[in-house]
């Protein structure tokens, strides 16, 4: 296998997912408080503890099962992407639909990039690619049937004439364009400004826009320090290229899943958005 560079557009991609990308999910910090996670003291440290305990314990498995977290990472960014681009629903169209709309993004920059996504994932799995390609392929024929089903409930899906222009654009964006610039221009400019649209509302019910920036900019800048010291670490382990995909993907990985437990657990179920 050749050694797998970035170029200026990745260099680009890789910017904008850390610094446009992760604010959104700095947002956690306003959610705990809308949720009643800071009426004191004590919620407040054991928020805090419990959110970064899910984060490490991604990255203690990561580095014991690479194979195993990488393909649960997949697994959960599809629902968390799909379902949280939709309207909060809790019926089963709901979820099959958000698998079909977050497998078009997962699965569809993976599919349309095999080669450059396999260098990718055999950075951050140690080239154990066997049972994730498998894994990968079930997916697929799932998203298949998923879609299959939607066409046969079409008329039950009210579909806004935006949406489908949203995903005429996102299908162009994967089929034209290298996996990780496809996968920063929806991470960032759909994905992350769709969450922030939909919450702010809440939000602002319980607090003034001041304290809702002021607990984003310091849980972005938290989030950004821990990337750094973690690049530091790596850097005397990894190569340069290495490092970089790694902190970014096994950090998004290790902040997706306390913020979707935050937000699609609890957030979004309680508040019906």
């Amino acid at each position: 296998m050749t050694h797998f560079t970035l170029d200026w557009l990745d260099y680009i991609s890789i910017f904008f997912i850390i610094f446009m990308g992760v604010p959104h999910g700095a947002l956690d910090g306003a959610i705990s408080v809308t949720l009643g996670f800071t009426k004191s003291f004590h919620l407040q440290v054991r928020f805090i503890i419990t959110y970064l305990l899910i984060a490490i314990l991604v990255v203690v498995l990561w580095y014991f099962l690479p194979v195993f977290s990488l393909i649960l990472f997949l697994l959960v960014s599809i629902f968390h992407f799909g379902c949280g681009d939709l309207n909060w629903k809790n019926n089963n169209l709901y979820y099959i639909s958000g698998y079909a709309h977050g497998g078009l993004i997962v699965l569809g920059i993976i599919f349309f990039n095999k080669s450059d996504v396999d260098h990718l994932f055999s950075i951050l799995s140690g080239n154990q690619l066997y049972l994730l390609w498998q894994f990968l392929n079930v997916a697929l024929v799932i998203w298949l049937l998923s879609l299959i089903y939607l066409l046969f409930n079409y008329k039950k899906i009210n579909f806004s004439k935006n949406y489908i222009k949203l995903l005429t654009l996102m299908v162009l964006v994967i089929a034209l364009l290298p996996p990780l610039p496809a996968f920063a221009i929806y991470f960032c400019s759909i994905h992350s400004t769709h969450h922030i649209k939909r919450i702010i509302p809440t939000l602002l019910s319980f607090m003034e826009k001041k304290k809702i920036l002021y607990l984003m900019i310091i849980f972005s800048v938290l989030s950004w320090l821990g990337g750094g010291f973690a690049y530091y670490i790596l850097l005397n382990l990894n190569s340069y290229t290495d490092t970089i995909i790694k902190v970014t993907f096994i950090g998004l990985a290790a902040l997706t899943f306390p913020h979707m437990i935050l937000v699609d657990g609890v957030f979004r179920l309680k508040y019906k958005i």
